[in-house]
């Protein structure tokens, strides 16, 4: 039965992609990335995620084998003042992405006519606000 590396390997290869390729996409090391696909190693969530979205895979498909593996999605596009506020805010990848995931939820519910980019002062506010909750 596959296991995740198996998979992370296959779908990678399928496009093409060297694991050095993948490590610089991800940051992280092409011997951890090898580890992992060798089934050396275990992988996490948020490293699971980190490849998913570099290459554009589904979750579904990357831990359990279950959706079509040509299957793909949007990469995630984290704002540049989102990533400068995240920075600053000294926040994990899984956070960074709550926070996107949340503002993306509000926003969904308003006209488009009157949204405006979000500074980095306003992205710091949404996670002071989110942490309030």
């Amino acid at each position: 039965m596959p296991t995740v590396g198996d998979r992370i390997k296959g779908f990678r290869e399928d496009l093409g992609w060297t694991q050095e390729h993948l490590a610089k996409r991800t940051k992280l090391s092409k011997g951890f990335l090898s580890d992992v696909e060798n089934n050396k190693r275990n992988i996490s969530a948020n490293n699971v995620l980190k490849i998913a979205n570099a290459m554009g895979a589904s979750l579904d498909y990357l831990l359990r084998g279950e959706q079509n593996k040509t299957a793909r999605r949007e990469a995630i596009q984290i704002p540049s003042t989102l990533s400068t506020a995240a920075e600053q805010l000294e926040l994990s990848y899984s956070e960074t992405l709550t926070l996107l995931e949340t503002y993306q939820s509000v926003i969904a519910r308003r006209s488009s006519e009157l949204i405006k980019q979000p500074s980095v002062e306003d992205w710091k506010n949404l996670h002071k606000l989110i942490k309030a909750v």
